[in-house]
């Protein structure tokens, strides 16, 4: 009896842990079974060249980008909307790092644990992009070919309308040459969201900021003036000096009202407000503002922007109070900080995703809506939004535009070839609220080449939400 008892109890412990480990092994496949299923090895997911062979991807008007049939992923049918989504939709190899087909694995794939790789076909779950693909074709088209970003968003839900990078080229007739042709350089990478670029004058609203939140009086800049900084004239001759070196305007602009001094873009008197300021003040109101953080676009981080402020001389302080020296700018960075001028001081963080849903139709998920930080005081933000409708008035001719707009372009010579150039701002109707940003290389002058490009992609964002 002994030996049976003993076997009896040897069996019911053997029994309690093969049920224990059943239990971890059915626990663990519930937490991981998606993660192994997704893995590059699966071959039911994947072709040999690792494209995910199923799931769909749409625009915010249900217009398909990208799905699969047959075993191929293909992309839609017209060949500009194909070129003009392709940083945000993804190319058939997953080198587009922060494409939707690269980064929305798991959002994609309609697996489900019971089931198996029975629960998996083609059409997968449906992500449905934020961005109008018709308004991407337009951004496309003013770009002309030349290298770039566009991006236009709603600054109070963060949905992201218009989302275009160059070089780009066409993912369902790839060029031979892709990986040879210099003018194919840079084509894996979203300007918009992981590079940056010497800003020029469309940081100055920034250093404006700083100034006013600083406290600055008229006096401080001039002893022989009284009143608040708003009251500050400035007589521009075309150069300033400090020290050993000096900073030089295009022209000489005379005497100037402080908002004056942002429509005539006045390399001068933003210098001369920068060098008073102070490395540390600057400093500190770019971090404030958001310029030199990295957001978190959908699951993507953006790069950061950059400044070099320590061990430098006052000239050199005031290049970079004019945009130049070492400043580098994240265009997403740069778009988010114009909207919260829009925005009294505040703005959502953009996104690209406007939903994912079943083969049903069922919403699985939508993005919750981001805010930042107070980026600047809202009677800044004021004043601010006041100034760029006043430099579109008189800089750049409203009726230029489709809408209402306040805006500022920057323009950053090149040793050879024509100029970087920018335009960023947004639109003053409240029924409207969009920030848009645009950047060229070797484009031209930035009032004239990004304004014109801007002007573009917003004549058709008005027909199209009107």
């Amino acid at each position: 009896m002994r030996k049976i008892r003993s076997r009896i109890a040897l069996c019911s412990i053997v029994l309690g842990l093969f049920l224990i480990g059943i239990l971890i092994l059915l626990n663990t496949y519930r937490r991981n079974a998606s993660k192994w299923f997704l893995t590059a090895y699966n071959r039911h997911l994947y072709s040999s060249e690792n494209v995910l062979l199923t799931g769909t991807v749409t625009d915010r008007n249900g217009k398909v980008l990208s799905y699969v049939s047959g075993g191929e992923r293909c992309y839609n049918a017209d060949e500009t909307i194909r070129k003009a989504t392709l940083h945000v939709v993804g190319d058939p190899y997953g080198k587009i790092g922060v494409s939707a087909l690269a980064t929305m694995r798991d959002d994609l794939v309609s697996f489900k644990p019971a089931k198996g790789i029975a629960s998996v076909d083609e059409a997968g779950n449906t992500v449905v992009l934020s961005i109008d693909a018709d308004l991407n074709a337009a951004a496309l088209k003013a770009l002309k070919n030349r290298n770039g970003t566009v991006c236009v968003y709603n600054y109070k839900t963060g949905e992201i309308l218009a989302l275009v990078s160059t070089p780009t080229y066409d993912p369902a007739d790839i060029p031979e040459d892709l990986e040879d042709n210099p003018s194919y350089s840079g084509v894996y990478l979203n300007r918009f969201l992981s590079t940056t670029a010497t800003p020029g004058s469309v940081l100055k609203p920034l250093i404006l900021q700083a100034a006013l939140e600083a406290g600055l009086e008229a006096s401080h800049l001039d002893p022989s003036q009284d009143g608040p900084l708003t009251d500050w004239k400035y007589n521009c001759k075309g150069i300033v000096r400090f020290g050993d070196g000096y900073v030089k305007c295009p022209k000489v602009h005379g005497t100037q009202s402080l908002g004056k001094t942002l429509a005539n873009s006045c390399n001068c008197a933003y210098a001369v407000l920068a060098v008073k300021l102070g490395p540390e003040t600057v400093a500190e109101c770019m971090q404030r503002a958001g310029l030199t953080d990295s957001y978190t676009v959908g699951n993507i981080k953006t790069a950061r922007s950059t400044f070099r402020f320590s061990g430098i001389y006052d000239y050199q302080l005031g290049y970079a109070g004019v945009g130049l020296y070492h400043d580098q700018v994240n265009p997403c960075s740069l778009l988010v900080y114009y909207a919260a001028i829009a925005n009294g001081g505040t703005a959502a963080v953009p996104n690209t995703v406007k939903g994912v849903c079943d083969r049903k139709g069922n919403t699985i998920r939508t993005p919750d809506v981001v805010t930042t930080d107070e980026l600047m005081k809202p009677e800044t933000a004021e004043y601010l939004r006041s100034a760029l409708i006043d430099d579109v008035c008189l800089t750049y001719g409203k009726d230029r535009f489709p809408c209402g707009i306040a805006a500022k372009s920057g323009t950053v010579s090149q040793a050879q070839g024509a100029s970087n150039c920018w335009f960023a701002g947004f639109t003053t109707d409240e029924d409207m609220p969009y920030a848009f940003v645009v950047y060229l290389e070797h484009g031209g002058t930035g009032s004239s080449a990004a304004g014109d490009v801007a002007a573009a992609v917003l004549k058709e964002l008005v027909s199209s939400v009107r």
